[in-house]
């Protein structure tokens, strides 16, 4: 399996078995969130068995968490694509703990914060956090998605360009409200916030890393 298979298997999991996730697994995990902190200077953090968190996300605002108690922090200094940097680099970690074996989910209003497992430097804020370990097992269906035809625009468009927008079509997006939109132009894609919502500017970043896993291209296939 690859990444872009993660894709299409990827669900958000709110139940967890409460088991260890195993140490070469942490390795990897760290490995990929070191590599993101140096290429997009983010501050995201790994907090492994935070059990007091886990007690206390029971009922939180917004649906259950069961043996939520490792997640990664999302945080890093504050500027004008910080949200979408982070989206794009949980994405990343979220498909990658799926190639391991391991379920996750994006949180970014109903979770506990423990400041004492993790460090904001000053100028520096936490987006959301990423929920992470083994499923108990419990399914969730699909959710709906909206059509090609409703996110994406473009004339004579290549294969690759469709690949791209059916990857993006299975990003997960906050409350699943899919507020993007993406334009092909001259060999380039215009990707842009189609209407204001919750966390649009996360969602977008994490739609990003979903087009160009399903496209195969790289960060140069965004216009500016």
């Amino acid at each position: 399996m690859n990444l872009k298979d993660a894709i299409y298997i990827r669900r958000s999991i709110r139940r967890y078995l409460d088991v260890a996730i195993e140490e070469e697994k942490v390795a990897k995990l760290q490995e990929i969130i070191d590599e993101l902190n140096k290429s997009l200077d983010l501050h995201i953090q790994l907090v492994l068995n935070d059990k007091a968190v886990s007690e206390k996300n029971g009922k939180p605002k917004y649906g259950a968490f069961t043996n939520a108690y490792n997640y990664v922090v999302l945080a890093g200094k504050r500027c004008r694509n910080l949200n979408e940097k982070l989206g794009y680099a949980g994405e990343c970690i979220a498909l990658n703990a799926c190639l391991l074996g391991l379920g996750t989910c994006f949180v970014g209003m109903s979770y506990t914060n423990n400041k004492n497992k993790y460090v904001l430097n000053k100028g520096e804020s936490l987006d959301l956090v990423l929920y992470i370990g083994y499923p108990d097992g419990t399914t969730k269906p699909a959710r709906t998605s909206k059509k090609y035809e409703d996110v994406a625009k473009g004339e004579n468009v290549p294969d690759w360009f469709k690949a791209g927008v059916d990857a993006a079509l299975k990003a997960p997006t906050a409350l699943n409200q899919q507020k993007f939109k993406l334009e092909y132009k001259n060999d380039k894609v215009k990707a842009s916030i189609s209407a204001l919502g919750v966390f649009t500017k996360t969602d977008l970043g994490i739609v990003k890393y979903n087009f160009e896993i399903g496209s195969g291209k790289d960060s140069s296939i965004w216009a500016d």
